[in-house]
Formats: structure tokens, C-alpha cells, sequence
């Protein structure tokens, strides 16, 4: 993960930082976040429980906020971090409600651990992109050859 954000709070609030670089605690912190988000892609047990939690835990409720007023998941004080936990979470939590957790996946290249979401018509998607489709194809047709 970089150590720059891209965005902030909905609000625009400058204390959120939008556009500043992320603290080592921030990044940190993020970091942690993905580790805990990461089993909701896997269908791993226990992911809907700990998902719920993070909703909890990054008081995550709809609200506008901003001028001109936009729709987030979070508090409109809430810190850079618990933002973008309380949105993210929110939004791991409406993919899975509507029915489309199964389209939450985690590539299958060996050494990468990105998520994804398939869009694929059949849901047949593997890879989170096209370097490590590739890589595995290549290690594939190696190992073949090989014997």
C-alpha cells in the first residue's frame, strides 16, 4: 500500500488530510485494516462475524456530509483511518448482503495476495490482473515441459 492518499473524509475536512502523505502509524493502521478485511474475500469462516465487527468498531452509518453534500459510510469527524475502515467495510458488507460475496476473490497466483471483485459474465475470473495471469500461465507451461 502507498503512502500517499489519494482522498480524505467526504467532508473535505482539511484535519482529514485529503491529498497528504499517510504517518507510518496511519499506513500502519491501514494495514491492519486489509489483514482483517482480507478473509471476507476468501469465504473464510468467521468473516461475516468479523466484519460486523469492524462496522462496529468504525461506527459506520450512512450519513451526507460536505458542501456540496456526498453520501459516506463514516462519522463526519472521523479520523483518515476510520474513514476509509467504516467505507470500505460498508461496502464489503452491501456486496455480500445483495448476494454477490461469491464474486469477492483473492488471486491465485502464487505470492500475490491482492483481492478482487469479478465482473466476469460466468465469475470464472482467477487473477487480479493481467502480470499475474501471465506469470502463472508461464509457470504452467513450464512445469509441463518439464514433465
Amino acid at each position: 500500500m502507498g503512502r500517499t492518499g489519494a482522498a480524505g473524509s467526504a467532508s473535505g475536512d482539511s484535519a482529514v488530510g485529503i491529498g497528504r502523505a499517510l504517518t507510518d502509524e496511519e499506513a500502519d493502521r491501514l494495514a491492519d485494516l486489509a489483514a482483517e478485511l482480507h478473509p471476507a474475500f476468501t469465504g473464510a469462516s468467521g468473516a461475516i462475524a468479523t466484519l460486523n465487527q469492524c462496522l462496529v468498531r468504525h461506527a459506520a452509518v450512512p450519513s451526507l456530509h460536505g458542501d456540496p453534500p456526498r453520501l459516506a459510510f463514516h462519522r463526519p469527524e472521523a479520523d483518515r483511518v476510520d474513514a476509509w475502515a467504516a467505507d470500505a467495510a460498508t461496502s464489503l458488507a452491501m456486496v455480500i448482503g445483495v448476494g454477490q460475496g461469491l464474486r469477492l476473490r483473492s488471486c491465485e497466483a502464487n505470492g500475490c495476495d491482492l483481492v478482487f471483485f469479478d465482473v466476469t459474465r460466468n465469475a470464472s475470473r482467477r487473477f487480479c490482473g493481467l502480470p499475474c495471469q501471465n506469470r502463472a500461465k508461464a509457470s504452467a507451461y513450464r512445469a509441463r515441459r518439464r514433465g
